[in-house]
This record gives C-alpha cells, structure tokens and sequence, in this order.
C-alpha cells in the first residue's frame, strides 16, 4: 500500500474514530489501534494511543467544557494517576489478556446492572440516586489508571461509572474525557522515560491525533440535534460493544 494511501486511510479512520468518541464518549482508540497494531507494530500502539488520546480527548474537553465537573475529575485522578505510573512501568511484563477478560466483564457487569436500574425505576432518570453509586468511585479510579496504561479502550470502564450515575450525556463525555486526558499526558512522560516513545512513532501519533479534532467538532454539532434517548443508547451501545471486543481478545 502506497505511504499516501496510509495517510488518507489515516486521517479517514481518525476522524470517524474523533466522530465515534465524541457522541458515545467510547471507540476512538480502539478504531485507532486496530489502523495502526500492523504499521508501528503491536507493542507501539500503547505509547503511540498516548498521543493520540491526549489531543482527542482534550479537544472533546474544548467543545464539552461546559459540562464539566472539576471536583469529580481530580477525586478520580487522585487513585487513577498512580494506578497509570504502575501500569506504565508493568507494561512489558504483564499478559494483556488477562486484563482484558477481567475489564470486559466487569464493564457487561455495570451496563447489566446500569440497564436493569433504569428498567425498575419507578419515575425518570432524574429522579434515581446516583449518591449510591459513588463509594466504587476510588476503587474504579485505581484500576482505570492500572488498566488504561495496558489495555486499548479501557476507558469505557470509567464511561461506564460515569454513565450509571445517571450524568447527562454530555457530562458523561466531558468528564471521562478530562481524566482521560491528564493520564494521557501522565503516560507520554512515562513513555518517554521509558523509550518508548521513539520520534517518528510521536510524529505519527501527533498527526493521527490532529486528523481526529474534526471529528469531534462534528459529533458535538451532531449531539444537540440527536434527542436524548438516541444519545444513551449510543452510549450503551459502545459500552457493549467494547466489553465484547475485550471478551473476544481476550479468549478468542
């Protein structure tokens, strides 16, 4: 395939990816790292996601600022932020698979319990109590940050949680994105550290992360014209979608 066929495949699959993220909140690095695990190589996908993610979900902060949640992003970076150093200075040694299995069910578990609360209730989404849920809320942080580190969209754990405390979509979205961010940019210093990040793999990821920002703009334009119904089930439906993907690496 000619390098300018690579380059438009690129930029396609990144902003389809920016598009998929920026309404469901989930998908875009794991569309991104199935394009790019055959061209810089399974083992430089994490490093080169790092990049990558860190301009997509700080762009998603950009357009969903409104919606965002300071008090809950750094509660949950507190736990998060050492889990992601640990996983980062694992990452060689650990099977992948193993985690895998373990966040895909785990995530099934929470949209299982997340669709039967809805089911149940007895009045509107408003009128649920979202407090109950929040004690997960360091234990959900430390693994985040462990898994995260290893795993390509992992991030749909925390779009879970957040989910299931019955945020509004575009709180869901923003919040997920602002931890995911500042992990993002812990793990680019990890990497470097830990020369696994090579120049030419920051400049690939550089300019996948860039071709992605349109497609955000596009799903925030995209989102006040979806009702809100269509907006949690794209949610959920990404959240299942990746679990199962998980389950399939994982033991297929």
């Amino acid at each position: 395939m000619p390098d300018i066929t690579i380059l438009l495949s690129g930029i396609a699959v990144c902003f389809l990816a920016g598009v998929l993220g920026g309404l469901s909140g989930a998908g875009t690095g794991l569309v991104i790292a199935g394009f790019l695990a055959p061209i810089v190589g399974a083992k430089a996908v994490m490093p080169a996601l790092a990049i990558i993610m860190l301009i997509n979900n700080g762009s998603r902060i950009f357009y969903f600022f409104q919606s965002l949640n300071l008090k809950i992003v750094l509660a949950m970076l507190v736990l998060a932020t050492p889990g992601s150093m640990l996983g980062a200075k694992l990452y060689v040694d650990i099977p992948v698979s193993f985690f895998e299995g373990a966040l895909g069910l785990v995530i099934l578990l929470v949209l299982i319990i997340k669709t039967w609360r809805r089911m149940s209730a007895s009045g509107p989404v408003a009128h649920w109590k979202p407090q109950k849920i929040w004690w997960a809320l360091g234990p959900v942080s430390f693994v985040y940050g462990f898994i995260n580190t290893i795993v390509p969209g992992s991030g749909v754990m925390v779009l879970a949680f957040l989910s299931a405390t019955c945020m509004t979509t575009s709180a869901v979205i923003a919040n997920d994105a602002a931890i995911a961010a500042s992990l993002n940019l812990v793990k680019v210093l990890l990497f470097r550290q830990l020369d696994a990040l090579p120049d030419p793999l920051v400049l690939i990821a550089v300019a996948c992360g860039i071709a992605s920002i349109p497609g955000v703009w596009f799903a925030k334009w995209l989102s006040t014209r979806l009702k809100t119904k269509v907006q949690h089930g794209i949610i959920d439906g990404m959240i299942a979608l990746s679990a199962i993907h998980l389950l399939f690496r994982a033991f297929g």
